[in-house]
């Protein structure tokens, strides 16, 4: 029962109160469209952005000595397509556990960080997104904190943060296309959208 045993250590390290704190976190930016602003240092997806790869950055400098943790913040400009409309840079934050027997053997974990209202071209308004998706975001963040204090995974684990879901899995796409380029031996991927919610 190793792997059980590993999976309940795992489990009881999980902190609510640092998941809540990070879902308020990302609520007080504001909104965090994919096109809202991107230099204001408190409001919007650019704010949001720097926050995340601040913390994950932060969580990878006091990973378990050995357990090889790097964050990258892979970008892109989307030109107008659809709900896109104006050319735009959409960022993921990636944090990349490296297995210490098979790295080329990927797993992925990711959460969408933008948000939106109902108005897909709403970009201005205010968009909390606690449970769509910051929840998703909250989860990806504490499994890194909690990943990167014990022996790196045997194969690598990369835990997400993507932008650009709600116009059309525009970050998700990116971060895709970057593994095939890269020929990595991706085995599974799960995405955390609007985790814990009542209703499904």
């Amino acid at each position: 029962q190793p792997v059980q045993n590993e999976l309940q250590e795992i489990l009881d390290q999980i902190d609510p109160q640092r998941i809540n704190t990070i879902i308020t976190k990302l609520v007080s930016f504001g909104t965090r469209h994919t096109l809202s602003n991107q230099t204001d240092p408190v409001r919007g997806i650019g704010a949001a952005r720097d926050w995340i790869a601040s913390e994950m950055r932060t969580l990878a400098k006091a990973a378990r000595r050995g357990t090889n943790v790097t964050i990258t913040v892979p970008s892109y400009i989307q030109q107008p397509s659809g709900s896109i409309l104006f050319a735009v840079n959409i960022s993921n934050i990636i944090a990349t556990i490296t297995g210490s027997d098979e790295p080329n053997r990927v797993y992925i974990i990711t959460g969408h960080y933008d948000s939106r209202v109902t108005s897909i071209d709403n970009f201005t308004d205010d968009a909390p997104g606690a449970d769509d998706d910051a929840s998703g975001v909250a989860i990806v963040m504490e499994l890194l904190r909690i990943l990167a204090t014990r022996a790196p995974p045997r194969a690598t684990v990369m835990l997400g943060a993507v932008a650009g879901e709600e116009q059309g899995l525009f970050g998700s796409a990116f971060f895709a296309q970057q593994m095939a380029d890269a020929g990595a031996d991706v085995q599974g991927m799960f995405t955390n959208d609007i985790v814990g919610s009542p209703k499904g």
